[in-house]
């Protein structure tokens, strides 16, 4: 009976020795969570970098942001519209010239100053007016020369106007991809892999697998 008593004694010493525990209440600061907050993506809108690009060379692709793309667009018609002016000054000069040439037969019917004008297109102090086989030759070679730089007049504008339509398809198009996203886990694999033709023929073919 005292082992009984003894042991019990042992026990509530063991259980009244335990601390209290006691809930207690953790504080977190408001500001250490913080919620991530969603990454808006910029876009582009396809209709007015298109409307921009219609309006003026180049507006289109500032804005897309594709500003090296500007020395190539107005190289381009910097380039053509000289070479417009070049095959238009080319041409007024050769019809004029023709157009003085095809009134006359002969280079003595000519008025002083017309005479002065063909001389200083020809400059070439070889070819002389006064030939009636170089006054007809002339008269040729004037109006072959009046066609091909009206030709290569028209073709230049042509060019102008598709280099403006390409420039508006341009700044569309990179309005479109403009927040395309391409993983940097893009990866490109290449394995040999069997080909059952039905016949129980097996060949050998390749296997194309791309990750992203």
């Amino acid at each position: 009976m005292k082992t009984i008593i003894a042991g019990l004694s042992v026990f509530f010493t063991i259980l009244t020795g335990i601390p209290e525990v006691k809930a207690q209440q953790i504080n977190i600061s408001n500001d250490s969570l913080k919620v991530a907050e969603p990454i808006q993506k910029i876009e582009r809108s396809p209709k007015k970098a298109s409307i921009y690009a219609a309006l003026f060379p180049g507006l289109g692709q500032i804005y897309n942001k594709k500003y090296w793309k500007l020395p190539i667009v107005y190289g381009g018609y910097a380039g053509l519209i000289y070479v417009l002016g070049w095959n238009n000054n080319n041409y007024k000069d050769f019809f004029q010239g023709y157009r003085i040439i095809a009134q006359y037969t002969s280079v003595a019917l000519m008025k002083t100053e017309e005479r002065a004008f063909l001389d200083n297109l020809i400059k070439n102090p070889s070819i002389s007016l006064d030939n009636p086989t170089t006054f007809k030759y002339i008269s040729t070679q004037l109006k072959s020369g009046k066609d091909f730089y009206r030709r290569n007049r028209d073709l230049t504008v042509i060019g102008i106007a598709a280099l403006h339509v390409l420039s508006i398809i341009d700044a569309s198009v990179d309005a479109n991809l403009f927040d395309f996203d391409i993983s940097d886990d893009l990866s490109l694999r290449i394995e040999p892999m069997p080909v059952n033709l039905g016949n129980q023929n097996l060949i050998m073919g390749f296997n194309l697998a791309i990750n992203f």
